[in-house]
């Protein structure tokens, strides 16, 4: 009976069966399939990472950015402020005008001094 079996067993791998054939290209190919989807998401992970850096960069730029346009705008507020203008007209040698008198022409107003 040992025999018998032996002989089956050689018998078996001696031949070559295509069911093996395609059955071992069917495990290379779920194989590479799976490496190449495992490395295109390695891509992509590292695409997003590199694009939440740039991101993180720029949101503090805009940061750093509305703190000058503030700055600005408050240095901007203080020039025009009436008490800075006044100091300014004064150094000009600026006089006050009170009386102003109003020439009406044709239903248009003109100013004389």
């Amino acid at each position: 009976m040992k025999k018998a079996t032996n002989y089956y067993l050689s018998s078996k791998k001696n031949k070559k069966n295509p069911k093996s054939i395609s059955l071992r290209l069917l495990n290379t190919g779920l194989f590479l399939m799976v490496a190449a989807g495992f490395f295109m998401y390695l891509i992509g992970i590292s695409d997003l990472t590199a694009k939440g850096f740039i991101l993180q960069d720029l949101r503090s730029q805009a940061v750093e950015i509305e703190e000058s346009y503030k700055l600005q705008e408050q240095q901007v507020n203080s020039l025009q402020s009436f008490y800075v203008l006044n100091e300014k007209a004064k150094d000009l040698d600026m006089v006050k005008v009170d009386n102003i008198e109003y020439i009406k022409v044709g239903g248009q107003a003109v100013a004389k001094k």
